[in-house]
């Protein structure tokens, strides 16, 4: 796992989390973070701790707090965490 694929996939999954509906419909908002958590479970098992241990150095690096937790979450509600 590298922290650059990392750091775009915590940007993405922040993006759509912010996602509005006048700029992307709500179910296709739904769809990509249902993509996005399947293409994640996809993950070996020491692949899912590495993506975890470099998304949580990238959290510590956010400074807006709220992007913070919704970064720290994604393990969850992803389905990834070990």
């Amino acid at each position: 796992m590298n922290s650059v694929l990392v750091g775009i996939i915590a940007q993405y999954a922040l993006f759509l989390e912010r996602a509005d509906e006048s700029a992307m419909p709500l179910e296709m908002v739904v769809r990509q973070q249902e993509d996005l958590a399947f293409r994640l479970q996809q993950l070996s098992t020491l692949e899912r701790l590495e993506f975890v241990r470099i998304l949580s150095a990238f959290a510590d690096d956010v400074s807006n707090d709220e992007d913070r937790e919704i970064l720290l979450r994604l393990p969850d509600e992803t389905g990834i965490r070990v």
